[in-house]
């Protein structure tokens, strides 16, 4: 298929996704420490000021669908361009700005940008790589945690030499790099050449080697185009009606990162509230984070030594969070908050990157199929996370106590598992079966 799984340009390619990722992902996760600053110069609330931040996972997820149809019309190269010049736009106009209504626009803005640069980053992973897809994508991922460990205090060194508004504008200026990783993601003309050898009867469910479920969708019922097949053909996404696996992993990923993303943003107040400092509590990020980067990092090396596979490791990942979520209310000793930030990390780590691989594998590697598969993954995450905070801030308000919204969130990452079960189960056959094929080939 033309991949470059022993070298080539797909590790450059990797490389500038992972660039991406630290520019984009690290720098959203790092703009809360403007909260206070914004709040002053537009004599706000800095819970006002905090929303202006909370509208992009919200946008992105949103525009996702759109982002990759585009992807799939024009490729991944050009909306990666015109993406970061979106991007960049936005960043630099927000320095600008009078009134939080106007960064409001920037932020919208900021948020299109960021979902035309950020599907691109992952979907062109997929032209370079087939054996080794989770691998890069581990190494992509990676960028993330870089982000979040070299960002915030890079822009508290900006903001507190040139105000926020000369930290923007450099801010700005060094995401140009976004630019630069556009111009790599050149397409990989050889795996387009082998398009025509995959059947047209069986384009939603393509066999190319990996672990799909084409003979498992029979078992779910009559396949006949419905009208939301028609709708979601309209928008590049047929595989959401037609294969019934890809449901049941986007509704997983959508409910775990309801559970993830409100377990960690309230890890520190419910810290603080367990009598715990105020800078001890905001170390348990830290750690987090440092477990996050060796989660991606150590499963990747894991799957693509055939120590571990992804349905395997997905699932694992998901009990592991269950847990973890579950022990966090039970626990106010520091050094247990700690081991447990640091295993937390790492399954979040872990269901982060996959959650960008499990639909590929469901669907197939065919390019018109893999590019809406990855766009609603996207969607599906960014709501989740959205309606995830949402969710925990209105229990917590109702209840009084951080245990209950922990134990509402553990019982959404122990659905996410239930949810997931049934493809779990027809993944790891599939990946028997193939092992057993090898065995077989190789006697």
């Amino acid at each position: 298929m033309g991949d470059t799984d022993k070298g080539g340009w797909g590790y450059v390619v990797v490389a500038g996704s992972h660039l991406v990722q630290i520019l984009l992902m690290g720098t959203a996760g790092s703009l809360s420490i403007v909260f206070s600053e914004w709040a002053y110069d537009f004599n706000t609330s800095i819970g006002s000021a905090s929303m202006v931040l909370g509208i992009v996972p919200i946008i992105a997820g949103l525009f996702s669908p759109v982002a990759a149809a585009l992807i799939g019309r024009f490729g991944c190269r050009p909306i990666a361009f015109i993406g970061g010049t979106i991007a960049v736009s936005a960043i630099i106009l927000s320095s600008y700005v009078q009134s939080l209504e106007h960064l409001y626009y920037s932020f919208v803005m900021l948020s299109i940008g960021i979902s035309m640069s950020y599907a691109p980053s992952i979907l062109i992973l997929g032209e370079y790589f087939k054996k080794r897809i989770v691998l890069a994508n581990a190494i992509s991922f990676v960028g993330i945690a870089t982000g979040q460990l070299i960002i915030p205090p890079f822009l508290s060194f900006l903001f507190s030499t040139y105000g926020w508004r000369g930290g923007f504008f450099i801010l700005g200026a060094v995401s140009m790099h976004l630019l630069v990783s556009a111009a790599i993601f050149r397409p990989n003309r050889r795996r387009y050449k082998n398009r025509e050898h995959v059947s047209k009867g069986n384009q939603n469910l393509a066999d190319d080697g990996s672990q799909h479920l084409a003979d498992d969708s029979s078992n779910f019922g009559d396949t006949k185009p419905s009208i939301c097949a028609k709708l979601s053909k309209a928008f590049g996404i047929p595989a959401l009606c037609i294969n019934p696996h890809f449901v049941l992993t986007i509704l997983t990923i959508f409910i775990l990162s309801m559970a993830l993303f409100g377990a960690n943003t309230f890890l520190i107040p419910r810290s603080e509230n367990a009598g715990i400092q105020k800078d001890k509590s905001a170390l348990l990020m830290s750690c987090f984070g440092i477990g996050g980067m060796a989660g991606r990092i150590g499963y990747g090396i894991l799957i693509d030594r055939r120590y571990l596979t992804m349905a395997s490791s997905f699932m694992m990942a998901i009990v592991m969070s269950s847990i973890e979520i579950f022990l966090i209310p039970i626990l106010d000793n520091y050094a247990f908050l700690v081991c447990l930030s640091l295993l937390f990390g790492i399954s979040s780590g872990i269901i982060s990157s996959l959650c960008m691989v499990m639909p590929r594998e469901v669907v197939g590697s065919t390019p018109d199929l893999v590019t809406p598969a990855i766009g609603l993954s996207m969607l599906a995450t960014t709501g989740g996370q959205s309606i995830g905070v949402l969710l925990s801030a209105i229990i917590y308000n109702t209840t009084g106590r951080y245990s209950t919204v922990y134990y509402v969130l553990g019982g959404l990452a122990t659905l996410s598992a239930l949810t997931f079960f049934p493809t779990y189960v027809t993944l790891r056959r599939r990946e028997m079966e193939e092992e057993q094929y090898e065995k077989a080939d190789n006697n």
